[in-house]
């Protein structure tokens, strides 16, 4: 009498059925149906022997891997070894390609065109917070990449591609650059949302930029700068060149300074946490010489400089005589002037607004002869002539 284990085990030694066939030349041939629910394959054998081989090889591989192995087709077997071996010889698995193809061909949030995340982007930074000025260059640096890639998938644009466009364009090393920043956040931006694996600009090389000296007024260029301010367009920019020269404020903090800031008693200028590129409110403090320039156009409140006058403050440069005009003139001669008359580098990058010295070191401080920059802070309106006194050869 078979016990209850028997049958279970004579059950389950049913699959693959063998069955004997006769082909139409006659012959015969022993069958090992090895499919499962339809799906599979059914081999062939001359002998019994061969059959009842295969059968046992086809039960221990269900035992081993269970009902789906089975089912797979040999011609899919054997792919997947011969891509087993294949990336066997980089050292790589065929679960780390699967996944590897998943990250990249199938992002995780979903396929989004560069345009789409782009938009994204913007609006992303607009509701942080970010100022009205790195918005509107972060347009223009996206926009101009957009015009070639914005269809594109953003995931399917690859480091080769960005990098052949970005060699096309005839941009100064410092433009690349920026690009280069600029694009390798909004891949970030990309990959933190799940649009896409990797970041393509992390492999692109850094240019190399000349450590070039920050262009800096002489004195006689400061004194010409401020006497041509007292009398162009009725002196309506001395404040704006005055405050730019000796408290060495940013041109967007300049244009957004307000009289109530400025206290000629207390001789310091508040620059507010609203109005300072890093967010953080400063005091700066007031000279003696300027003080004495601010003094005959302060008044308690209103703005204290001209408002979207770009015309006209290149023609009074012009009128000066300082062409070209060096890239932020009176901010880097402030910072050069003062370091130098007071050999306190924490202390000029506290009243500039720096996290540290080494911004200070490194972008701003051009150097400058201690009789020089004795000058620069004698510079003062005479009491009846409006006239800077002290004027000297470049």
């Amino acid at each position: 009498m078979k016990t209850q284990s028997n049958i279970r085990t004579n059950k389950r030694a049913t699959w693959p059925q063998i069955r004997k066939t006769t082909h139409s030349n006659g012959t015969t041939a022993y069958m090992v149906d090895g499919r499962i629910a339809g799906k599979g394959e059914r081999f062939f054998f001359k002998s019994r022997i061969e059959a009842q081989t295969k059968a046992e090889q086809l039960r221990a591989t269900r035992k081993n891997h269970g009902a789906e192995a089975m089912a797979m087709p040999q011609k899919l077997r054997v792919e997947a070894v011969e891509c087993a071996q294949r990336l066997a010889k980089v050292g790589g698995t065929l679960t780390e390609a699967v996944d590897y193809f998943i990250r990249h061909a199938k992002p995780e949030a979903g396929a989004k065109t560069a345009a789409a995340v782009i938009a994204d982007f913007l609006r992303v930074k607009e509701q942080a917070g970010r100022r009205a000025g790195y918005i509107y260059v972060q347009k223009c640096v996206l926009g101009y990449f957009a015009a070639t890639f914005g269809g594109r998938e953003i995931h399917t644009i690859s480091h080769a591609e960005i990098s052949d466009w970005m060699g096309a364009q005839s941009w100064a090393l410092r433009t690349r650059e920026n690009y280069r920043r600029d694009l390798g956040n909004l891949f970030g931006f990309a990959m933190k949302h799940g649009h896409c694996a990797s970041n393509p600009l992390a492999r692109m090389e850094r240019a190399t930029l000349d450590d070039k000296p920050p262009g800096i007024l002489t004195i006689a260029q400061t004194a010409a700068l401020l006497t041509t301010a007292e009398t162009f367009e009725g002196g309506a920019f001395l404040p704006y060149v005055a405050i730019g020269l000796f408290a060495g404020l940013r041109a967007s903090e300049l244009a957004a300074l307000d009289w109530s800031e400025v206290s000629l008693t207390e001789r310091t200028i508040e620059v507010t946490a609203a109005k300072a590129k890093t967010r953080a409110r400063r005091i700066v403090t007031m000279s003696e010489n300027l003080a004495a320039w601010l003094t005959p156009y302060a008044s308690t409140a209103g703005a204290a400089t001209p408002k979207a006058r770009a015309a006209s403050w290149a023609r009074l440069r012009a009128v000066a005589g300082i062409t070209p005009w060096p890239k932020n003139a009176m901010r880097h001669s402030f910072a050069s002037y003062h370091v130098a008359k007071h050999h306190d580098a924490p202390r000029t990058s506290l009243e500039m607004g720096h996290d540290n010295p080494q911004q200070l070191f490194t972008n701003y401080r051009e150097l400058v002869k201690p009789t020089d920059a004795d000058r620069f802070w004698k510079l003062t309106p005479t009491a009846g002539g409006n006239v800077v006194p002290m004027t000297a050869a470049a």
